[in-house]
């Protein structure tokens, strides 16, 4: 599921140990998600700028999803963040923001697991499919990505109207679902889960299955067609990187999202209001949303480590922000050296000259 808190408006206020461990985890955890994936974030997508990210499909789509992901982070970790730490919710200091908020989770969250989808199409189409470039452009990449922003827009634009401020039991106002809806929100949360998590990974893996079984092939046929061993080794190497690459990103997709989704459906059936089962939901809740934030965090690390122009140009920008260790008296030594010796040498050469 997407982003709610792992505590509701009406559950009771929980101060034991295991409620002080999930607080915990939420201070600690979460700054470092935060500025790894924005830093990490932020450097991926100059690196896409400077290799001209908009003339290659898949890069288009890295493009698109480190903005999205660092989007996520800032709108929902943040957010759950400052909540867990000084107590404080931004969802809460207007209606209009408590509204945006709700939809901008949601919709970037799915908007990300579909992106995800898109790459993982592209990579099919290429591994199977001679004529390559004439199905996938950047165009028609941008073209899909419009249509599913559309379509997951509209889908969750009802937050704009379903959700609100609402009163509480303790007679505060705090953001939240309106009573009207609450049994649609209850049914939306559900269609979230397949949104979100399932249908994706079911896509992604099914297109993985075949995109390895095209690898097989190939590596079959190259075995017996390369004459050079050291050709066939080399792209033996690559097949084995993405091999990996898919494997892993739609394995920890799932890790991520799944555990969540599930917590958050049980949330609508099992009774909170005993301190035993909130507390325990509260450490449950901040581990899989911790874990859910952080494929967001390091997402893009899987897909970018694949390609070697981007290995090439963070190396590039990681060395020209290393600090200069020689000291300004070396230089200085150094440079008066070189120019006295220059002096003394132009001095020798003209008085040989004014000798003869």
């Amino acid at each position: 599921m997407s982003e709610n808190t792992t505590t509701c408006p009406d559950a009771p206020s929980c101060e034991n140990d295991i409620c002080k461990t999930a607080n915990y985890i939420w201070m600690i955890i979460s700054p470092v998600l935060l500025a790894f994936g924005l830093i990490g974030g932020l450097l991926i997508s100059i690196v896409l700028i400077r290799i001209r990210f908009q003339t290659t499909p898949l890069l288009f789509f890295l493009f698109t999803l480190a903005i999205t992901d660092m989007v996520i982070l800032c709108v929902g970790l943040l957010r759950l963040w400052v909540l867990e730490t000084w107590q404080i919710d931004i969802r809460d200091l207007s209606n209009a923001g408590c509204k945006l908020l709700h939809f901008f989770v949601y919709f970037s969250m799915q908007f990300s697991s579909w992106i995800l989808v898109c790459v993982t199409v592209e990579r099919f189409i290429k591994c199977r499919y001679m004529t390559y470039t004439s199905m996938v452009t950047v165009k028609k990449c941008m073209t899909s990505l419009l249509v599913i922003f559309v379509v997951l827009g509209s889908l969750n634009s009802h937050y704009f109207w379903t959700h609100g401020f609402v009163l509480s039991k303790y007679n505060t106002t705090v953001c939240g679902v309106l009573p009207e809806y609450e049994t649609f929100d209850e049914w939306y949360i559900k269609i979230d889960f397949f949104i979100l998590s399932v249908i994706p990974f079911c896509i992604m893996a099914s297109l993985d299955v075949m995109i390895l079984r095209s690898l097989k092939k190939a590596r079959t046929f190259r075995k017996t067609s390369i004459a050079t061993s050291h050709m066939y080794n080399k792209l033996k190497t690559v097949d084995k990187r993405l091999t990996k690459m898919l494997l892993i990103t739609n394995s920890y997709f799932l890790l991520s999202t799944l555990p969540v989704s599930v917590l958050f459906i049980l949330t609508i059936y099992i009774y909170r209001q005993q301190e035993p089962v909130n507390s325990i939901f509260s450490l449950v809740g901040s581990i899989v949303y911790t874990l859910q934030y952080s494929n967001y965090a390091v997402s893009y690390i899987f897909y970018t480590v694949y390609d070697k122009r981007i290995r090439r140009q963070l190396k590039q920008i990681i060395r020209a922000t290393k600090p200069r260790f020689r000291s300004l008296g070396s230089q200085y030594t150094m440079d008066s050296c070189s120019t006295e010796i220059h002096t003394v040498s132009s001095t020798v050469s003209i008085k040989s000259v004014s000798q003869k």
